[in-house]
């Protein structure tokens, strides 16, 4: 059973040490993502359909938004994985150009340095260190996997990402997304509300955002079910009505596909740091 030994909230996203033993389906973050092992058998992260092997020498670095899910290799013997999620405001604090958070590969190579900083801030994590010294083994450990993940990458080859704005149909439908998440969501029904036919909005919609309308409305309900558990007494059942589910059992099925473990459990391990 996949459980979770560490859960750390702050400015910097989140912060988390996992037993797993469960897959997760494919799924996507605002944020941007780091996955190691820390123990046990190795895992395959598929990122964009393409199989990583996650394992004592190699974790991978995923952009926001990049659909990914997460398989482990053996379901009898569970294992212990870091797993961050790092804010773009969190980079841009000190606005130093540092906040371009786009990692140049999804693969990173883990030598001793990555692994002593992976080690270093799990184990401050469990021990329920402070904001600064979580912040300190964050700093560290984005730092490194960065510069890993450009490591064979020739920037000065890689092509500028146009950063194209927005079309209006698509952000009125991301409104009426944001708007309708614990109203049961029908998509043929955003599609309409934004003018558009059901092909011609999905082709538009993942031209524009990276991920599919389905899967940016599952994104946001994760983010605002991580919201109300760490910011709220609010019980498990109402969040999950408020999020469209009609049961708690259903509700607890989806937050456990895609954070890895149940919201009951996620509620009681979190913990918010701050500066």
């Amino acid at each position: 059973m996949s459980t979770a030994l560490a859960v750390c909230h702050g400015s910097f996203g989140r912060v988390t040490v996992y037993r797993l033993d469960k897959p997760m389906r494919t799924h996507a973050h605002r944020e941007g993502h780091l996955t190691f092992l820390l123990s046990g058998p190795p895992a395959v992260v598929t990122i964009d359909e393409i199989p990583y092997l996650v394992d004592q020498g190699a974790g991978v670095a995923i952009n926001p938004w990049q659909p990914h899910s997460f398989q482990p290799t053996s379901a009898d013997q569970p294992a212990v994985f870091l797993v961050t999620y790092i804010c773009d405001r969190w980079l841009d604090r000190d606005r130093e150009g540092r906040g371009s958070l786009r990692f140049g590969g999804n693969a990173l190579r883990v030598g001793t340095t990555l692994r002593s900083i992976c080690a270093s801030l799990a184990h401050v994590l469990v021990t329920n260190a402070s904001y600064r010294i979580v912040n300190r083994y964050l700093n560290q450990l984005f730092d490194a996997s960065f510069d890993e993940s450009w490591r064979s990458i020739r920037k000065p080859d890689l092509p500028r990402r146009r950063e194209a704005p927005i079309d209006f149909r698509v952000r009125k439908s991301l409104r009426i997304l944001d708007d309708g998440l614990g109203q049961g969501i029908e998509l043929d029904a955003v599609a309409r509300n934004a003018g558009l036919s059901r092909p011609h909005f999905f082709k538009l919609f993942r031209e524009n955002t990276g991920v599919t309308p389905a899967l940016y409305a599952n994104t946001m309900r994760i983010e605002r079910a991580l919201d109300r558990l760490t910011a709220s007494q609010t019980s498990i059942t109402d969040i999950g009505y408020e999020l469209g589910f009609s049961s708690q059992s259903h509700f607890t099925h989806f937050f456990s596909s895609h954070v890895g473990i149940a919201p009951t459990q996620y509620r009681t391990i979190a913990r918010v740091v701050s500066e």
